[in-house]
């Protein structure tokens, strides 16, 4: 009973003290929410702004036995996010809390230590509360850390050989950007853009590898997320200029180890393109929710003309 008591006591501070901070956003002339588009049906999309920590969101994770969207600045801010869903669809978004990441000794990350990108969680649909752990890599010094929903550094994750090595990279700005924990081969992610060919290699924390082939030029790895039965959700994004068009696609792939190092067979799901209406800016943060329901984020660089998009779809 003292439990139950302070369980809902916590819960209602939490709730006591969340801000609305999402705002109706439509991101088509021609779609709209409850519409199918390619392989994809659209949920609804906000806007998330009104806190300064909203700036940089970098990708996603939702936790189902606390039942909080977590985000991932590139600031080194750790966000819970309470989403609000009516009738399937995605009304608003409340911002609960939120915590700087620490290092082993308990000290705020240094700024060039804190460009954390992508965002996996542990222990999030268990059945057991107070047991999530969130997989956070970063780039620059490219890594994978373990943290708890409080951004309390608990430990590293190996990476494979070449994940560690620096010149593996293109530079300092192409590092682990997509970041998914996938049933059979654990945390899987990889380079934002290859440093040599066209191809992007994705990793297993095992150093199994396969390769991913951009549907755009200039496309680019930004975020990974899988389903219960192995299947690849891939991000990329494609921008060279202001003069070219902002494309987003979303494709899905089957990882099996008998086709480790040859080059995913890929599906496209959604290409969102600037040229043909969409709004879209630069998404490259993306979870599964529930069943093959999905959030997916943009990043506004911190930028006043940007927005924080957040949008709610799923595969039929």
């Amino acid at each position: 009973m003292y439990k139950l008591l302070l369980l809902l006591i916590l819960l209602y501070s939490q709730l006591a003290d969340a801000q609305n901070v999402g705002h109706p956003l439509r991101l088509s002339g021609q779609f709209s929410t409850g519409d199918r588009y390619m392989e994809i049906r659209l949920l609804g999309a906000l806007s998330l702004h009104g806190r300064k920590e909203l700036a940089e969101l970098s990708d996603l994770a939702w936790d189902e036995d606390e039942a909080i969207l977590y985000g991932i600045t590139d600031r080194g801010i750790l966000l819970h996010l309470q989403p609000i869903i009516e009738n399937d669809r995605l009304i608003d978004v409340n911002l609960l809390r939120h915590f700087r990441l620490r290092d082993d000794k308990g000290r705020k990350l240094k700024k060039m230590y804190a460009d954390s990108e992508g965002l996996a969680a542990e222990n999030a649909n268990n059945g057991i509360r107070g047991d999530t752990l969130l997989a956070v890599s970063f780039e620059g010094i490219n890594r994978i850390e373990l943290y708890n929903p409080e951004g309390t550094y608990q430990r590293p994750i190996k990476l494979p050989d070449e994940l560690r090595n620096p010149h593996f990279y293109k530079n300092g700005n192409k590092g682990l950007e997509a970041l998914a924990r996938h049933p059979e081969f654990g945390y899987m992610t990889g380079p934002e853009v290859s440093k040599t060919g066209t191809t992007i290699p994705i990793f297993s924390q095992s150093g199994l590898s396969w390769h991913y082939q951009p549907f755009e030029p200039h496309g680019a790895l930004v975020a990974l997320e899988t389903l219960d039965d192995g299947t690849l959700i891939i991000l990329e994004r494609a921008f060279s200029s202001i003069f070219e068009p902002l494309v987003i696609s979303l494709s899905s792939a089957h990882p099996r180890r008998e086709n480790r190092e040859s080059i995913l067979e890929t599906r496209l799901l959604a290409r969102f393109d600037s040229t043909q209406g969409w709004q879209t800016q630069n998404f490259e943060g993306l979870t599964r929710h529930q069943g093959k329901r999905y959030f997916m984020v943009s990043d506004d660089a911190g930028a006043g003309y940007l927005q924080t998009q957040l949008l709610y779809f799923e595969l039929p």
